[in-house]
């Protein structure tokens, strides 16, 4: 028996398929809000390549998390936004960002936060205060 084969079924290694890669976490999260067009997803995260982001895209629309929206417009118009499968992941997302925020905080790495946006920073304050 394989090593893969030791894992079929398993939910946890399933939901790692849509969480663990470095830049499918901040995609959906920014897509949970509003309907995104590539260019915008590629300018909010910075560092990501075309090719990256493309992949990270069909994979998510080949599996149902987010769905491609394309007007008949000229010039083209295109726009990602999450299913109702997808909408699904985001308290998931939610409780590992704010796991993090709290442990970080713990270990009181100041340094490690300017590595995350504000907004989200912001976000989970308010969160915290409400």
């Amino acid at each position: 028996m394989s090593q893969k084969d030791l894992y079929t079924g398993c939910p946890v290694q399933h939901a790692r398929k849509y969480i663990s890669g470095k830049w499918q976490i901040p995609i959906l999260w920014y897509l949970k809000k509003q309907p995104s067009r590539f260019v915008e997803l590629k300018n909010i995260l910075p560092g990501i390549s075309e090719k990256v982001l493309t992949q990270e895209l069909r994979f998510f629309e080949a599996s149902g998390i987010i769905e491609k929206e394309v007007y008949t417009c000229i010039p083209p118009k295109v726009e990602y936004r999450l299913t109702s499968q997808g909408l699904t992941l985001i308290p998931v997302i939610q409780n590992i960002i704010q796991w993090g925020y709290s442990h970080l905080q713990e270990e009181k790495a100041n340094r490690s936060m300017r590595s995350t946006p504000v907004s989200i920073i912001t976000e989970l304050e308010a969160i915290n205060n409400a």
